[in-house]
């Protein structure tokens, strides 16, 4: 897994260039066996071919999901900019906290604070595991947890809006601010990690593409070990792990 779009690019364009390389053998070795008309090596070479083109449709399936990035780019949104703003929204309801606690004037304030604070926080805490998850329903229920505590906040938001004294007060309207780019940015961090790119190609990799190409060397071992036997061919050197 690549720490960037570059990498990934990267990573893959390596990965299809090692692909092409043995796409070539692969077709030198066909030749060979070809010439020599043996059934049996031929049917194991179409084995083969079955086998190795299997593995290139889902490597390039798993190249395709990985260079999206989708789950890394949902955390850096969710450690940057989300972070960023509940920063904003804490420092904004802290000093109407802050006041409350000094002059009195407006004790009311002090619990809808609170408890706007508190449902900001456990949404923020919800990121990490949305986007470590892999399964729909878990997600589900994670994205239901985090509607309920932006119900919580947006309620006691709009208890502060109703108390006279913080009427047209700065530190609201920029917590009020604050707390809508925060969920918006929320909304972005769960559409990218619901499309678990990174997830799902990691998953494949140590997978499906793993017994796909073990079966793809076990016959490139047994025809190796019958052409052996037999003693007409001179074949190409082909890469374990191909």
């Amino acid at each position: 897994m690549a720490i960037s779009d570059e990498e990934s690019e990267a990573f893959a364009t390596q990965a299809r260039q090692a692909a092409e390389s043995l796409e070539k053998k692969r077709k030198e070795l066909e030749s060979i066996i070809q010439q020599g008309k043996h059934p049996k090596e031929t049917e194991m070479v179409n084995e083969f071919n079955i086998c190795w083109s299997q593995y290139r449709k889902l490597d390039e399936t798993i190249l395709n999901l990985a260079i999206q990035n989708t789950n890394l780019k949902a955390q850096k949104i969710s450690s940057t900019q989300c972070a960023q703003e509940i920063v904003r929204f804490e420092e904004s309801l802290n000093r109407i906290i802050q006041r409350d606690n000094k002059n009195n004037q407006c004790s009311e304030a002090v619990m809808p604070a609170h408890e706007a604070l508190t449902a900001s926080f456990k949404i923020f805490a919800l990121h990490k595991p949305h986007i470590e998850e892999a399964d729909d329903k878990q997600m589900d229920k994670i994205e239901q947890s985090i509607k309920s505590y932006d119900g919580s906040a947006k309620k006691a938001l709009n208890t502060l809006s109703g108390i006279a004294a913080l009427r047209d007060n700065s530190d609201l309207k920029n917590a009020q601010t604050a707390y809508g780019r925060f969920m918006n940015l929320t909304n972005e961090v769960l559409r990218l990690s619901r499309l678990n790119t990174n997830i799902k190609s990691t998953e494949l990799s140590l997978g499906k593409k793993r017994l796909i190409s073990s079966q793809c060397q076990e016959i490139l071992t047994t025809l190796q070990a019958t052409v052996q036997a037999q003693g007409n061919y001179s074949l190409p050197r082909l890469k374990k792990g191909k």
